[in-house]
């Protein structure tokens, strides 16, 4: 085999992250007496964008993360709600959720009958990815399981990348490939680290950044092919 060692990223690589979220907002808008508006979904979503990419490069801390994108988000829309108390019921509900995107399941299993060795890298919150990767039953497929609020760092920062190879066992970097969607956390992450890279892009987005994958897939399945 090329790659011994396969790090996937959680969240919109195996974990239908979208669809999990879309479910706890409703059900948060609803609770929290909002009107399920799509305007109000958007806004939502692009704040929470802005803010996780201000945690990833480190301008904010996760416990600010949990207050400040509600907050922005009621700003936005012209409501008042207690922010705090809103993203705790919000990822409480997020929590419970457990779709993994299609094909998921089937390639981890596959690639640990192959005696391919796995871990989980994710950039996320304790309470909540813990609980998902519970709920979808996938703890059992991986060797190293790594979220960000749990160490104080994410990716695509070496700490993160130093806490997870140090986990590994400490491979050689040559053995070892991350799999994600996110050019700006996994494969610049990747990159830095001087592993290999493959960048999960199912939409078929154009790369503008200047973080370069070694790879790239649409489909998870086409993982086999490389690694």
């Amino acid at each position: 085999m090329r790659y011994p060692w396969i790090l996937f990223d959680a969240d919109d690589t195996l974990f239908d992250f979208k669809r999990s979220a879309r479910h706890a907002l409703s059900v948060t808008f609803a609770d929290f007496k909002l009107p399920p508006e799509e305007a109000y979904f958007q806004a939502y979503e692009a704040i929470n964008h802005e803010v996780w990419l201000a945690f990833e490069r480190q301008e904010i801390t996760a416990v600010e993360l949990r207050k400040i994108r509600f907050e922005r988000f009621l700003d936005a829309i012209g409501e008042f709600r207690d922010p705090i108390e809103m993203n705790r019921h919000y990822l409480h509900l997020l929590s419970q959720t457990k779709y993994l995107l299609d094909g998921a399941e089937a390639l981890v299993a596959a690639l640990r009958s192959k005696k391919h060795r796995m871990g989980l890298i994710t950039n996320g919150l304790r309470e909540v990815q813990r609980p998902r990767i519970a709920q979808a039953k996938m703890a059992e497929y991986f060797d190293v399981i790594v979220v960000s609020d749990e160490i104080g760092v994410s990716k695509p920062h070496d700490g993160f990348f130093d806490h997870a190879f140090e986990q590994m066992g400490h491979p050689d970097k040559s053995q070892v490939v991350v799999v994600g969607d996110s050019l700006n956390s996994d494969i610049q992450g990747g990159n830095n680290y001087g592993v290999a890279t493959c960048w999960f892009n199912p939409k078929g987005g154009i790369n503008m950044t200047a973080h370069k994958p070694s790879f790239e897939i649409s489909k998870l399945e086409e993982l086999h092919r490389i690694v």
